[in-house]
């Protein structure tokens, strides 16, 4: 997907951190965004928002499931170093100075390093403890904007999705997810009675620690059973 902003393609670059999150950067307007929201936060486009879409977690297999002929990046340049990114596991027990020194404060309802999934509409923010999910047979419902919700850990990959449905109830068979309704769910796609696959209608949603989320929607709802 090419970037544009009133029909003119923009390139974008990482240009630091600001309230735990990272900056963006555009060459031709030389404006900073926020990159999950898209909303521009200084710069000659300040107040403009860009075009968003969810990037679920997942694995190749996966995507190469629902996209046959996507081309798979495969570099051929040998791994030198451990990447800095690595340490930012489970392992993890808190924030660096480096990145607290940008944030205006830390949320005390979750804790910072807690893991789930933030999914918002205009109107709604709410956070789903993986914890809590897992806890609950791996699944819960939920409403978001007068719709029922399902937030559902998907074991392939290990990453908590959600998307809306009619169903009441669902039960696990192995690592499919079968809803009242007749559908399933599978490696994380949605599929009819008769094994059709279904596209999935879903609130924005990321997977992500506790403390990028809550900066981002201060007024998010922590989820509770």
């Amino acid at each position: 997907m090419t970037p544009t902003i009133d029909g003119r393609v923009h390139h974008f670059e990482y240009r630091g951190l600001f309230n735990g999150g990272s900056v963006l950067w555009d060459r031709e307007s030389r404006t900073y965004w926020h990159h999950v929201s898209g909303m521009a936060l200084q710069g000659p486009l300040m107040g403009r928002r860009l075009p968003i879409f969810n990037l679920l977690q997942g694995t190749v297999d996966q995507a190469l499931d629902a996209h046959p002929d996507l081309e798979v990046a495969i570099s051929d340049r040998p791994i030198r170093r451990r990447s800095r990114w690595a340490p930012l596991t489970e392992r993890v027990r808190g924030l660096s100075d480096r990145l607290k020194a940008t944030m205006r404060g830390e949320d005390p309802r979750r804790p910072s390093m807690d893991i789930g999934l933030g999914a918002w509409t205009e109107g709604t923010q709410t956070y789903f403890p993986m914890a809590v999910v897992e806890e609950h047979g791996r699944f819960v419902f939920d409403e978001m904007d007068g719709r029922r919700l399902l937030v559902h850990i998907e074991p392939t990959a290990n990453s908590v999705l959600a998307l809306y449905t009619d169903a009441e109830t669902a039960t696990w068979d192995g690592a499919v997810l079968k809803l009242s309704d007749g559908r399933y769910i599978r490696a994380g796609a949605l599929f009819g009675p008769d094994g059709t696959k279904l596209e999935a209608e879903r609130p924005m949603q990321v997977f992500t620690r506790w403390y990028g989320f809550a900066l981002t929607f201060p007024e998010a709802e922590v989820y509770e059973p």
